[in-house]
């Protein structure tokens, strides 16, 4: 009987101790996946919006009515600077020749919308595979390569009217120097007038933040070559998406790091900084579409937001809906 007794109170305690380890369970995962409900706010009003648009309105003909249409929306929506996308580096090494319309929208535009800082958007694949089956881990090493950014650079302001370059280089590996030689050359290129905007990789975390242990890469920056790349440049924007995170609080609490680390990095550089955020409605294993929303980025854009901030940045313009312009609006107080 004594055995019997003894027997069942383990029970009873083991079946206790299986329920509070379910409901504690329970509990942590309702505090992962929940994401906030409430409109954002905030706290400064003076922020710049910037937004990266396809390639068809450098690419295709458009009638002006449709580009006044434009124009109008742009205006409507306050935005600043606009990243229109222009062309990529192809494997061939030249680049792709998607820009044929570009000057004709360029004109067109600023004359509707002079205020509007428009930028050529153009990606540069770091690593590539050619056609012959050879591979380049890093093509930036090669000043031929170095050089064909920098005089097409030239080439999108001088010829095609753009107010300056937003260069989209990818990936580009921490401490990488071929990277801060580009930019120089870029810059060396360029009219003295013409702005240089770049994106910069997330940093590197250097505490943890996340339920999961977040991997550090080699395309993750560090927060001094964050500056580095930064004093070569006019504007800087901070790609906070992208992250792999499934969880829609470690995203929220990711993107505070990632918004609060950059502006101590870059607190005495002249340089704009800008935070990206996505409305992207494409599923990929680095975009989790239940846990990068806009509204759980400006949720963590608030919560790291300081002084040092400029702008934030939306991806894409032609995803983002009317509810989420809704939302951008209020977070910005306009």
């Amino acid at each position: 009987m004594p055995f019997r007794l003894t027997t069942s109170r383990q029970l009873k305690r083991i079946s206790t101790l299986c329920l509070a380890a379910i409901v504690v369970a329970l509990i942590v995962l309702a505090y992962l996946f929940t994401s906030p409900v409430a409109d954002v706010k905030l706290p400064r009003t003076d922020l710049r919006l910037a937004v990266w648009m396809g390639v068809t309105w450098s690419m295709d003909e458009h009638a002006p009515e449709d580009i006044r249409d434009l124009a109008d929306e742009l205006l409507a929506r306050k935005l600043d600077d606009a990243y229109i996308y222009v062309s990529y580096l192809r494997a061939d090494d030249s680049f792709n020749l998607t820009y044929g319309q570009a000057k004709t929208f360029v004109s067109q535009i600023k004359r509707q919308a002079p205020g509007l800082r428009l930028l050529a958007w153009i990606g540069v694949p770091v690593s590539i595979k050619r056609a012959d089956g050879t591979t380049s881990a890093d093509r930036l090493a090669s000043a031929r390569i170095r050089e064909r950014i920098a005089l097409f650079s030239r080439f999108i302001v001088e010829e095609l009217g753009f107010d300056g370059l937003h260069l989209n280089a990818e990936m580009i590996a921490n401490g990488d120097p071929m990277y801060l030689q580009t930019l120089e050359q870029i810059r060396g290129y360029l009219p003295a007038e013409a702005f240089l905007s770049v994106t910069a990789h997330p940093l590197r975390m250097t505490k943890s933040v996340t339920a999961l242990p977040y991997p550090t890469l080699a395309h993750h920056w560090s927060q001094d070559y964050l500056k580095q790349v930064a004093q070569r440049s006019d504007q800087i924007v901070l790609m906070a998406y992208d992250s792999g995170l499934l969880f829609p609080r470690d995203y929220l609490n990711w993107v505070t790091y990632q918004t609060a680390a950059s502006q101590k990095a870059l607190q005495d550089v002249a340089a704009e900084l800008l935070v990206g955020l996505p409305t992207s409605e494409e599923w990929t294993p680095s975009h989790q579409t239940g846990a990068e929303t806009i509204r759980i980025a400006l949720n963590g854009l608030r919560a790291g937001i300081s002084h040092r901030l400029d702008g934030i940045a939306i991806y894409p313009f032609w995803e983002t809906d009317a509810k989420e312009w809704q939302l951008i609006d209020t977070s910005l107080g306009r």
